[in-house]
């Protein structure tokens, strides 16, 4: 058989209410037909439970023939597919099958009939992220935001998810870790610019429960045409070898990398995918199930009000240097007072030179004027604000 005519298909088996067992059921009745392929975990849904096989084909015709392992792992051709199709819905009992998306033997079910899917797990990790990105990056909507640090950068978890090309503009690289149900996936983003809507990334996943339907044996033909399937399954292509190789300098490690993701996925290859790629492995352990460390932070968003005010706090608590004046609302009434004074002061020095230096005079004058207000306004509020927080501490 010519092996340009490798092909495969998706076929998803929707079973009605709850069946956990349902991968195996799916699994044991295309293993009796001695079919060449994979098949995924289970997906539970509000009213439903998917199944989603992939199953080699000879050709890739609407009614093609499959691919049937013998004994000796030898190729041979199978049954086509719409025949099978309905020998699979009798035999797993499946109230729909669906090829490539579309019921065969009538109307495909409409997605009120099946429900919602599982809840997505999302958690954001970066060495120099920052709160404030992932505030905005999170929306107008409601949202829940678990902020910690190890020491290796800030992570953070999401209720809902936060939108990764908003985070994608700053210069900074950093790991989003998705997970849905058993399905775990990684978005490695690189260092772009302001400029960049898109900047380079990579994307790296694995299905923890997909299993192979039947295990041929090592080196024969089905083999062979099994690790085709999977690393056809795995969407990486010659475009991802180049911008992993642009993101690992070191040659060793990016050998490594190119290796684990053209392999059979499974969670100690997710995370040393992630480790070599200068993230700390340990979010994948948080994202699967790991308990939170105690020191973790929780930030609400929701309307512009409320996401603005979330949104300066982190900058506030972001802020070093001389921007720690910008944000003293939190601070005693002594450094409250000293703080604003030294504004103060800074504001008149700032004003004279403006009005004698010759080379500020370009600088026009309403925003001289501006500049000088904002600044005043700034140290009276925070020194009013001091004094009347000493004037209460005294009282009291």
């Amino acid at each position: 058989m010519d092996s340009s005519e490798f092909s495969y298909l998706n076929i998803e088996f929707i079973f009605l209410g709850d069946r956990p067992d349902a991968a195996e059921v799916v699994r044991t009745a295309l293993a009796d037909r001695r079919l060449l392929g994979f098949v995924g975990g289970t997906v539970e849904r509000e009213h439903a439970t998917e199944v989603c096989a992939q199953i080699a084909t000879v050709s890739p015709a609407r009614d093609a023939v499959l691919y049937r392992v013998d004994a000796k792992g030898k190729l041979r051709e199978g049954s086509r597919v719409t025949k099978l199709v309905h020998e699979l819905k009798n035999s797993t009992e499946a109230d729909y099958v669906l090829l490539d998306g579309e019921e065969i033997d009538g109307p495909t079910p409409d997605e009120d009939l099946l429900g919602d899917y599982g809840s997505t797990t999302e958690l954001v990790h970066g060495r120099k992220l920052k709160g404030s990105e992932l505030v905005a990056a999170s929306g107008l909507e409601e949202n829940v935001l678990t902020f910690w640090n190890h020491g290796t950068g800030l992570m953070a978890m999401s209720a809902e998810p936060v939108s990764t090309a908003t985070i994608a503009r700053s210069n900074r690289p950093f790991l989003s870790l998705t997970r849905n149900g058993n399905t775990l996936s990684a978005l490695v983003t690189g260092a772009g610019s302001r400029r960049d809507f898109f900047p380079k990334a990579v994307h790296y996943h694995v299905d923890l429960e997909r299993t192979m339907i039947i295990e041929p044996e090592a080196g024969s033909p089905a083999a062979q045409r099994l690790a085709e399937l999977e690393f056809s399954l795995l969407g990486w292509e010659a475009v991802d070898d180049q911008t992993l190789g642009e993101f690992l300098s070191d040659q060793p490690k990016l050998q490594e990398a190119l290796a684990l993701v053209k392999a059979p996925g499974s969670l100690k290859n997710f995370k040393r995918f992630v480790a070599l790629l200068g993230f700390d492995p340990r979010s994948v352990d948080y994202l699967t199930g790991k308990p939170l460390p105690e020191n973790i932070r929780v930030v609400a968003t929701g309307g512009p009000v409320k996401t603005i005010k979330a949104a300066l706090a982190e900058h506030e608590r972001e802020a070093t240097g001389l921007a720690k004046l910008l944000y003293r609302g939190g601070w005693g009434p002594k450094a409250l007072i000293t703080s604003s004074l030294a504004v103060l002061g800074s504001g008149a020095l700032a004003h004279l030179a403006l009005a004698k230096c010759s080379k500020l005079s370009s600088v026009p004058k309403p925003l001289r004027n501006l500049l000088m207000i904002a600044c005043y306004a700034d140290g009276l509020f925070y020194l009013g604000k001091g004094i009347l927080g000493a004037v209460k501490a005294r009282g009291k």
